[in-house]
C-alpha cells in the first residue's frame, strides 16, 4: 500500500518539471527579445538544467536497476 501513495506525486512532478522547462524557455526568449541579456542567459541556463533533470528522471524511470551516476 505504501507504493500506491507515491505514484500520484511522481505523475505530478513529471508535469511540474515540464512546466518549469517551458516557463524558463519562454521567459528566456522574452528577455532576449527585450534586450535583457543577463536575465535571458539566466533563464536559458535554468531551462537547460530543467531539460537535464527531465532526461535524468526519464532514464531512471526506464531502467530502475541501473547504477546511479
Amino acid at each position: 500500500m505504501a507504493g500506491s501513495e507515491g505514484n500520484p506525486v511522481r505523475v505530478m512532478m513529471r508535469y511540474v518539471r515540464w512546466i518549469g522547462f517551458v516557463a524558463c524557455s519562454l521567459a528566456g526568449l522574452g528577455y532576449l527579445l527585450a534586450g535583457a541579456f543577463n536575465m535571458a542567459g539566466l533563464m536559458i541556463a535554468l531551462a537547460v538544467l530543467s531539460w537535464i533533470n527531465i532526461r535524468r528522471k526519464r532514464d531512471d524511470a526506464q531502467d530502475p536497476q541501473a547504477p546511479r551516476r
